[in-house]
């Protein structure tokens, strides 16, 4: 079933070049539009069929690392894709309610009608992502108070920004790996130090084997020295006294 919302204003309706583009497109990350003028009125009609505004999907949900990234790789391309049609960025929509949700895409409405910069909308909107974060999540955290702090700035790179979130996100991380890579090479030196030690065990038994043994032949040696007849096997002489053993 088709689902429509409208945005209506108090002036007469005209179809201008942005209206023609893109009734004649498909722009990606952007709602499908048809205005139309009714009792001196301009509405503008959005399908958002099988979406769901993003003030509704967070009302009692919060918002996670993993959303607020997706959130901004689809602003960065619908911001993109406007460009390239020649229209105004500016008229894109970032109120919460204006901001739709449908199995893991975000979709944006196009409003010819606007007047806000879209970098004033930018901190409006990270101002909402501060209220509905997960406080859980660090990730999350850090990458909301990075938006609301940087977009107070004037004359701001929203690319910048994104890429400063995603390469400190990339760099947690890699110091994520290189603890992993700590543990496993700590976890190998203990294996070898346990190795080691038993190695070090068996070598000092053996010398204890050989000191013992040495320690037994050796009088042995000594009397058999001193008793050695000129030729072996004459035996019948041979008398061996308790006390030299």
């Amino acid at each position: 079933m088709e689902r429509r919302i409208t945005i209506e204003e108090s002036s007469v309706y005209r179809e201008d070049y942005q209206m023609r583009m893109l009734g004649a497109n498909e722009i990606g990350g952007l709602l499908p539009v048809r205005g139309r003028g009714m009792d001196g009125n301009s509405c503008y009609d959005y399908d958002v069929s099988g979406k769901l505004a993003i003030r509704a999907l967070y009302e009692k949900s919060e918002i996670g690392a993993k959303d607020l990234k997706a959130f901004l790789l689809a602003l960065r391309d619908v911001i993109e894709n406007v460009k390239k049609y020649l229209l105004d960025v500016h008229c894109i929509l970032l109120n919460p309610d204006y901001i739709f949700y449908e199995e893991g895409q975000f979709y944006f409405c196009y409003y010819p009608l606007k007047k806000t910069q879209l970098w004033e909308d930018i901190h409006e909107l990270t101002e909402y992502f501060v209220k509905r974060a997960d406080y859980a999540d660090q990730e999350c955290i850090r990458m909301t108070f990075l938006l609301h702090k940087e977009t107070m700035e004037e004359n701001y790179s929203l690319d910048k920004i994104m890429d400063e979130c995603l390469r400190e996100e990339e760099a947690v991380s890699n110091n994520q790996d290189i603890s992993k890579q700590k543990e496993s090479m700590q976890g190998e030196t203990v294996r070898y130090d346990a190795e080691r030690t038993d190695w070090e065990a068996e070598q000092e038994m053996g010398t204890c084997i050989m000191e013992d043994a040495e320690n037994f032949w050796t009088p042995m040696k000594k009397f058999l020295k001193k008793h050695k007849k000129p030729r072996w096997g004459e035996w019948d002489g041979l008398h061996i006294e308790e006390e030299e053993l």
